[in-house]
């Protein structure tokens, strides 16, 4: 039977940790009271998995696996993962729309943003709501994504959206703190930036 305390001193020390990391670049949001308790060491993400989407929006991804994922992400959802521009540039983010609704922290949602350093889900609703369902999710669970997901490189981030086209939404997900890796600059996408064709040689 899950242990409802300890599955609350997770989430508050979790939910600490990303106010920490990730409460002053991420727009206006109210905390969930934090528990005192600090998070137990975490043990390294995992390597390998059956869906890396859900994956990346649970923090299991390694550092090993990091600079790949959008690559395995669309070999695992080619249809899902195909568009031709970019959506946002202040700040830089891709929208994808999944043809099924997946679920994580408690949630669920068919549409999925993509920033830098971040894998999210927006999911409809306010943030009171959005949180309680992860509360209780965890609560639910005795083997949360948090007790081996969260370390130095890893950050549960939960926030409103304010993008246009996304009112109304919380953006929910990880934030993965990896220096000179961005998820926006898959060697893939090279046909997004312009070309710079090279001056003709000059006679004397």
């Amino acid at each position: 039977m899950p242990d409802r305390n300890s599955s609350k001193t997770l989430l508050g020390a979790a939910l600490s940790l990303w106010s920490c990391l990730c409460f002053a670049q991420a727009p206006a949001a109210k905390p969930v009271p934090a528990a005192s308790t600090p998070l137990a060491p975490s043990t390294p993400a995992l390597s390998a998995g059956a869906d890396a989407l859900i994956d990346a929006l649970t923090c299991r991804i390694s550092y090993e696996r990091y600079p790949g994922l959008m690559r395995e992400i669309r070999e695992e959802r080619e249809e899902d993962f195909n568009q031709a521009y970019r959506q946002y540039s202040q700040p830089m983010l891709d929208v994808y729309r999944l043809q099924e609704p997946i679920a994580a922290w408690g949630n669920q949602s068919d549409v999925i943003v993509i920033a830098p350093n971040r894998v999210m889900m927006a999911v409809a609703g306010a943030l009171d709501t959005v949180t309680a369902q992860l509360e209780h999710a965890l609560e639910q669970s005795s083997e949360s994504p948090l007790s081996g997901a969260l370390d130095d490189q890893h950050a549960l981030v939960i926030f409103d959206a304010d993008a246009p086209g996304l009112e109304g939404m919380v953006l929910l997900g990880c934030e993965y703190r990896i220096p000179d890796i961005s998820l926006l600059e898959d060697p893939e996408d090279a046909w997004r930036k312009p070309r710079t064709v090279p001056a003709p040689p000059t006679t004397p």
